[in-house]
């Protein structure tokens, strides 16, 4: 007997009659086979892979994560797994007039003819990952104005702002504003013009300008005190000074001034506080008794007389 699987009343009553006939098998038979992946289900189905990747961001987006093996699991899947379409589907895709005019675009973007494996890593961010034709220019645009002009750059970078949900003009727009102007300033302050920032550092600086949201001044200010304080580029140490500066409810330099004053005040008040007096030392029982009292005139006279006697 076959494994059993369920599906909510709700479910049926609102979501099939919604969703086209390809997606409803896909999401019946991803629950039938748990843990399998797209190549699997398509196989299954006699479908394309890509239409199963279609069909679990369908329900991504209708946020019915029970076609997957949980939220997670799906996100993971849908990154990792880029279909290899054939030269046949390409062609028949190509006949489209927004995807034939984007080939045109990447071509003379990127500077030379197209290969099979680069128009599908293209098209592949259109169909697997969902970009629209204009945010694929914008990614283009992005990546050659760094001076990579390869397609598995371009895909790694397209993977990285789907994980992120940069998935529109504006995001996308908002983000190469961020990293081009909020990283060059703090490399900047960091001394480091002339490189890129490595995933770490860029990590960092993601948190303050996202999570912490501190103006770029403010975290030039941290960036400035670390390599004055520590003689190195440190983003742990401008972290921990930035932690402390949000804890104490700082939003601009002049909150940092004020900060400063405090401190700067509360160590006066320490240096001039008036001191104990020292503790008068104990005495042991070779100096604990009353010292005498020498005639030293006296003793230059019985000196002399001893002499004259010889």
């Amino acid at each position: 007997m076959g494994r059993e699987i369920c599906i909510t009343s709700d479910f049926i009553e609102k979501e099939l009659p919604l969703a086209p006939p390809l997606y409803v098998s896909v999401y019946l038979m991803t629950k039938a086979l748990e843990g399998a992946d797209a190549a699997t289900i398509a196989q299954k189905l006699r479908v394309l892979e890509s239409d199963v990747l279609g069909a679990w961001r369908y329900w991504q987006e209708r946020e019915i994560h029970g076609a997957t093996h949980g939220e997670t699991a799906q996100n993971r899947i849908f990154m990792e797994q880029r279909p290899d379409y054939s030269m046949a589907e390409l062609s028949e895709y190509m006949k489209h007039g927004d995807m034939k005019a984007l080939l045109q675009t990447a071509q003379r973007k990127l500077g030379k003819p197209l290969t099979q494996q680069d128009i599908s890593m293209i098209f592949g961010l259109y169909d697997w990952l969902g970009f629209s034709v204009d945010l694929i220019e914008v990614l283009l645009s992005y990546c050659v104005s760094d001076g990579f002009k390869g397609m598995r750059y371009v895909e790694k970078v397209a993977m990285g702002w789907a994980e992120e949900g940069i998935t529109t003009v504006e995001k996308a727009a908002e983000y190469i504003e961020m990293r081009k102007t909020g990283y060059h300033a703090i490399m900047r302050a960091f001394g480091q013009n002339g490189r890129m920032p490595v995933e770490g550092e860029e990590t960092y600086m993601k948190r303050w300008l996202r999570d912490y949201q501190f103006p770029i001044e403010v975290i030039k200010m941290a960036c400035e005190r670390t390599v004055m304080q520590t003689g190195k580029v440190s983003f742990a140490y401008a972290d921990s000074i930035l932690k402390k500066w949000r804890s104490a409810g700082v939003k601009t330099p002049a909150d940092i001034e004020a900060l400063d004053r405090a401190f700067a005040a509360k160590k006066t008040v320490r240096v001039n506080e008036p001191k104990a007096p020292a503790a008068q030392s104990k005495q042991n029982r070779f100096i604990n008794y009353p010292q005498r009292q020498w005639d030293f005139e006296r003793l230059e006279k019985l000196q002399r007389e001893e002499r004259d006697k010889w």
